[in-house]
């Protein structure tokens, strides 16, 4: 079975962090009534989407640490960049620590009704793929809305660590 390394799920959650504080700089722009009543393509609203894609992380996140996620209450911007920030330096912390077997340790998770196993491995990368199409969601909401977010590239942020120039 495929697996991933430590070091490849690291650069993948340090370029997460970084696509996430860009997605939050980027609702900074927006009008209260821009960020709390603008429709979302997949929930209620722009606040709706971001606190979904956190709320994913954090569950994901809680699974592979054998805990439950607590309700979170975060209403404003600055409540979700606290989250962020927090959740951030939590997964930034875990996975260096994360040895091959623990990556390998299988878990159940339940979807619905469906008990399944994952390692611990995919939980993590699926927690990054889904932030990632959620940001895109809100790339292209926010840039219809006429405040367009940086180019999210991965890529780039790789030009970036390595300190390669881009143009």
């Amino acid at each position: 079975m495929a697996t991933m390394n430590r070091a490849g799920l690291l650069a993948l959650y340090q370029y997460n962090a970084h696509a996430n504080h860009l997605v939050l700089d980027g609702l900074a722009q927006l009008s209260e009534d821009e960020f709390t009543r603008a429709p979302s393509p997949s929930h209620a609203s722009v606040r709706g989407l971001v606190l979904h894609l956190l709320e994913c992380e954090a569950w994901f996140l809680a699974i592979c640490q054998g805990r439950t996620l607590q309700e979170l209450s975060l209403p404003t911007l600055d409540d979700l960049r606290r989250f962020q920030r927090e959740l951030e330096q939590e997964q930034l912390a875990l996975i260096p620590t994360l040895t091959e077997s623990d990556l390998a340790r299988d878990l159940e998770v339940q979807f619905g009704q469906h008990p399944l196993h994952f390692p611990v491995w995919q939980l993590l990368v699926q927690a990054f793929v889904h932030s990632t199409h959620h940001r895109a969601e809100l790339s292209i909401l926010l840039g219809q809305m006429g405040h367009p977010l940086p180019t999210l590239d991965i890529i780039l942020h790789f030009v970036k660590e390595s300190g390669q120039s881009w143009t």
